[in-house]
């Protein structure tokens, strides 16, 4: 099959059903009627000749093959924004001050990078970062506090004005270093094993047993809330405890053999970053442009 027998259009509403997992909630992002979506989708499978999503009730769950097609479809389209948003802003001098909300658990490293970027490319221009919980940021980008904010969780569906798009997907794993764990992994040693984690209110290392062990019930003791992905690396290393943090984020030590994961033969425990706009919201040449190079930083480590 040729890319040419494919509608472009069903493409991308499958993605927002996809990111969604929702035709209600994609019919809305695309203003279109339920139906319209419901029936793209389903031509789309019928040219495609497999189903991309299995229907268990009113839940719609992703197959192997939906997967991969919502994965190469949002690799393609945050390339093409990205390259579309940096031909719009080279006509011209980039100034300006964007206000960037970040979840306190966003790796200071990743965004680093993001930043030193944006600065070399657009030197008369600056950023100004603001860290703070979800519902912080919410509560200032509905108010118009900032221009924009990365999050771990979509917006509610009382905030039709803030629009969303995928940042990055992220695997999540467990991680000890040689203090724990040395004669193997066992899940019930972790109730006698100290856990760093990130907020009481939300703590990662429940969601990771309830994902890979489904029915477990284990007393656990989280000896440290860090609040930083980073902060919890850092421990994690210095042998205070064992952690869930992204894959991505120790994969350097992991291959040195500081750090290892602590596996389970189960599917992978996920996490998507947003990246949230309101609708209404003036996007200047900085703005643009940050969103350009933030797009293409993570289109490209995707």
């Amino acid at each position: 099959m040729k890319l040419n027998d494919i509608d472009l259009n069903k493409l991308t509403t499958f993605l927002a059903v996809a990111e969604r997992s929702s035709v209600t909630q994609a019919a809305g992002e695309l203003g279109r009627t339920r139906s319209a979506v419901s029936q793209s989708v389903s031509a789309l499978e019928q040219t495609l000749g497999q189903p991309l999503f299995h229907r268990i009730g009113k839940r719609l769950v992703l197959t192997p093959a939906g997967e991969r097609l919502r994965d190469s479809v949002r690799d393609s389209r945050l390339a093409l924004q990205a390259a579309l948003e940096e031909i719009v802003d080279s006509g011209g001098d980039v100034r300006g001050t964007v206000r960037v909300g970040i979840f306190l658990g966003f790796p200071r490293q990743r965004l680093a990078a993001v930043l030193t970027r944006y600065g070399a490319a657009n030197p008369r221009a600056s950023v100004r970062i603001v860290f703070a919980p979800e519902d912080d940021l919410n509560r200032r980008l509905q108010r118009g506090r900032l221009d924009l904010t990365v999050s771990f969780r979509l917006p509610s569906r009382d905030q039709p004005r803030v629009h969303s798009r995928a940042l990055f997907e992220e695997d999540l794993v467990l991680v000890s270093n040689a203090a724990h764990f040395a004669s193997g992994f066992a899940v019930d040693e972790l109730a006698r094993t100290p856990v760093i984690d990130y907020y009481q209110s939300d703590p990662l290392i429940d969601r990771w047993l309830r994902h890979h062990c489904a029915g477990r019930e284990l007393a656990l003791r989280v000896s440290v809330w860090a609040a930083t992905t980073d902060l919890v690396v850092d421990l994690i290393l210095a042998g205070a405890g064992v952690g869930v943090v992204p894959r991505y984020l120790v994969a350097e030590h992991v291959a040195s053999g500081r750090l290892r994961i602590l596996e389970r033969r189960r599917r992978k425990l996920t996490d998507t970053i947003w990246l949230n706009e309101r609708r209404d919201s003036h996007r200047d040449a900085a703005h643009r442009a940050f969103c350009a190079v933030l797009l293409r930083e993570f289109a490209a480590a995707a």
